[in-house]
C-alpha cells in the first residue's frame, strides 16, 4: 500500500499555529498501530524500511516529523520546540488520529518520547521499542550531537551536503550505498539561496540542548518505573548516549525487558537490515 502524508493543526502556549506533517502507511482502521518517532535532526521517513517490512502484519504505520523537522512547521519562537510541548504535540497527534492498539518504536528523543508517553496513566500504547535510549543519557553524547547540530552550513550540491553529514552518520551502521541515498534524500532541502541544508530548524538543538546541558545527564528513571509494557531496547554497542551499565540498571528494575545488541553500529542504528527487522517482529509478534 502507498505512503500518504497528511498533517494536523497545532497552537502552543506562545500562541503560534503550526502543522505537523505525519507519513503513514496501511489500513487506518487496522486493529493495532506502530507509532515511529524520529531522532533529534531526523525526520519521520527514517521508518520507511520499517513500515514496507511490517505492512504485512496489518499494521497501520504513522510516522510524524516532529515541529521543525522534515515537512512540518518550523516554529518562529524556539522556545516551543521543548520535551513538555513535543509530548503535548504527540498526544494531540494520537487523539486525532484515533490511534490505538499501539506498538511504538522511538529512535534516540524519539524513544525518550516514547517512553514519556508509555509512563502516562490511561495510555494506550501496547509495547515499546527504545533505539539506542534509555533511561539515562550520557552527557558527553549530548554534547557530540549538540556540536553538529547547531551548525548553521548550506552546501552548493547535493553530493557535497551528503559527504559532509556522513562522517556524522557512520555509527548509524549503513552499509549499503542505497541506504545512505535513502536516507539522505529525505534529509536534504535547497533554502531560499538554493543551497542544500537539513530539512531542520536549526533552533530545535539549541533549544533543547539548553535544557539538557544544564543538567547534566538526561534522567528518564522517574517514567521508567512506571513502565508496564513489554519493552524492546536496540543498543548500539559503539553508542557514547546508552551504556551497558543503564541497560542492566534497567532490566533490574524491569525484568521482562529483551534487548536487541547491533555490533557494528552506535549511536544510532538505521533500522533497515532484514535480521533486525525480523527480531522487532518477533518481539512485537509475541
Amino acid at each position: 500500500m502507498r505512503m500518504q502524508t497528511n498533517f494536523i493543526e497545532r497552537q502552543n502556549i506562545y500562541a503560534e499555529s503550526y502543522r505537523i506533517s505525519y507519513s503513514s502507511w496501511g489500513n487506518p482502521d487496522a486493529k493495532k498501530t506502530l507509532l515511529c518517532l524520529h531522532g533529534l535532526n531526523r525526520n519521520g521517513r527514517d521508518f520507511d524500511y520499517v513500515a514496507e517490512y511490517f505492512l504485512k502484519f496489518d499494521y497501520y504505520i504513522v510516522a510524524p516529523d516532529l515541529p521543525g523537522r522534515g515537512n512540518s512547521s518550523y516554529l518562529q519562537d524556539g522556545r516551543g520546540y521543548n520535551l513538555d510541548s513535543t509530548i503535548a504535540d504527540l498526544t494531540a497527534l494520537i487523539e486525532q488520529l484515533e490511534l490505538k492498539n499501539i506498538d511504538c518504536i522511538g529512535t534516540s528523543l524519539g524513544g525518550a518520547m516514547g517512553l514519556m508517553l508509555a509512563s502516562m496513566p490511561q495510555n494506550k500504547f501496547n509495547k515499546l521499542i527504545l533505539n539506542d535510549i534509555g533511561a539515562e543519557v550520557e552527557l558527553a553524547g549530548i554534547i557530540r550531537i549538540a556540536t553538529y547540530s547547531g551548525e548553521d552550513l548550506d552546501f552548493s550540491s547535493f553530493e557535497e551536503a551528503c559527504n559532509y553529514y556522513r562522517q556524522y552518520s557512520l555509527n548509524d551502521g549503513i552499509y549499503d550505498d542505497s541506504v545512505w541515498l535513502h536516507m539522505f534524500s529525505h534529509s536534504f532541502q535547497k533554502n531560499s539561496n538554493r543551497r542544500w541544508e537539513l530539512k531542520r530548524d536549526r533552533k530545535v538543538a539549541a533549544s533543547l540542548a539548553e535544557g539538557m546541558l544544564s543538567n547534566g545527564n538526561i534522567d528518564l528513571w522517574e517514567f521508567w518505573k512506571r513502565i508496564s509494557h513489554p519493552t524492546l531496547i536496540i543498543h548500539g554497542i559503539n553508542s557514547d548516549l546508552l551504556l551497558e551499565s543503564t541497560i542492566e540498571k534497567m532490566q533490574h528494575l524491569q525484568p521482562q525487558t529483551k534487548v536487541l545488541t547491533i555490533e557494528d553500529a552506535g549511536h544510532s542504528p538505521y533500522l533497515y537490515r532484514q535480521e533486525h527487522l525480523k527480531r522487532i517482529a518477533q518481539f512485537l509478534m509475541s
